[in-house]
């Protein structure tokens, strides 16, 4: 084939419309023009311009054309079955490594991506987005600590259920007016903008769910540190004033300094611990998810976003935080697990 492509060159003077738009792209693609020229000048996406080279590559000028259906060969049922093998031997799998080894072991190419996404969904596999985890997490040591809770619960389960104790999973979040910002549809070629005096503005919020009633208690502070957070719990003692409580959350500092040391030696004032006024217990360490209020919060957010359109300062988007959450009952399964013997 000489450098000008001259069978590009036909498929734009002959073919329909679709078909001259992706020949045109291409064509420019291999001549040596930028992706993004490329994409400009022919009022496509990136993706379209490299999607149909990696297609003209494989199969040709015909598989730019609206007819094509795919490389000849198709597998065959053995074939099929050692593939679906293959995919469900492996964690995880990119659609253009699904592609590769479909081409280099079998010579199938599709030219649609649906016939690869029918052989991950038959073995199995879903789309689904990546979540971060700490390196340092340890396994054993989270499965030890929910046992502790759990045989703690089950001990005290007659207390708890008459509200003489009630066990709290506490933590504190950090709400920035650029939070707001999210994934929306709106009208291509268009920037949907929200307009902001400082997207660092912040709000923090201090949290509670009650892990047997399922009651979410939240509050205001300036900052997470020692003091809000005797705050917090002198608030919370306030609200329930007959009642003991178990604080469960995370390793942060503020959760174990000198100040709240202090505090809660002079609030259980030298008592049995099984009269303390409030007992405080830490999750495992590196393992956030542990902590149901996480997904709280994740829910105040998310709801803030998908109605970003009617608010305009920071006081809206906090007010709407908090009404959407403050005195809502959460009895999701991180929550039941606890309550549930021999889980």
């Amino acid at each position: 084939m000489n450098k000008r492509y001259e069978d590009l060159e036909e498929l734009m003077s002959t073919g329909e419309a679709r078909e001259v738009k992706r020949a045109m792209a291409v064509r420019m693609s291999l001549l040596g023009f930028v992706r993004a020229e490329v994409a400009l000048a022919c009022c496509v996406s990136v993706q379209f311009v490299d999607k149909w080279k990696a297609i003209y590559l494989a199969s040709g000028v015909e598989g730019l054309k609206l007819a094509y259906k795919g490389s000849p060969g198709y597998l065959k049922p053995r074939e099929r079955e050692d593939m679906i093998n293959w995919i469900q031997e492996k964690k995880t799998i990119t659609m253009e490594e699904l592609k590769r080894y479909l081409k280099e072991e079998y010579d199938v190419f599709y030219s649609s991506n649906t016939s690869y996404t029918k052989l991950l969904e038959e073995a199995n596999l879903s789309y689904k987005k990546t979540h971060k985890e700490n390196s340092a997490k340890d396994e054993v040591k989270v499965k030890a600590k929910k046992k502790e809770i759990k045989d703690l619960i089950d001990k005290e389960r007659e207390q708890i259920e008459s509200g003489e104790i009630m066990y709290w999973m506490q933590d504190e979040s950090h709400q920035l007016w650029g939070d707001i910002c999210a994934y929306v549809w709106s009208k291509k070629g268009e920037r949907t903008s929200i307009k902001m005096n400082n997207y660092r503005t912040s709000q923090t919020w201090y949290g509670a769910v009650n892990i047997y009633t399922g009651e979410f208690i939240l509050d205001r502070a300036k900052k997470a540190d020692t003091k809000y957070m005797i705050d917090f719990i002198n608030w919370l003692i306030y609200r329930y004033k007959e009642a003991r409580h178990v604080i469960i959350w995370d390793g942060a500092s503020y959760h174990r300094s000198e100040g709240l040391r202090t505090y809660l030696e002079k609030l259980n004032g030298g008592l049995p611990e099984s009269e303390w006024k409030v007992r405080l217990l830490r999750f495992a360490p590196n393992a956030p998810e542990q902590n149901p209020v996480e997904d709280i919060w994740l829910q105040g957010k998310n709801w803030v976003r998908k109605n970003f359109h009617r608010l305009s300062s920071f006081k809206e988007v906090t007010s709407m935080f908090e009404t959407f959450l403050s005195g809502k009952v959460f009895k999701f399964n991180k929550i039941k697990q606890y309550l549930i013997p021999n889980i």
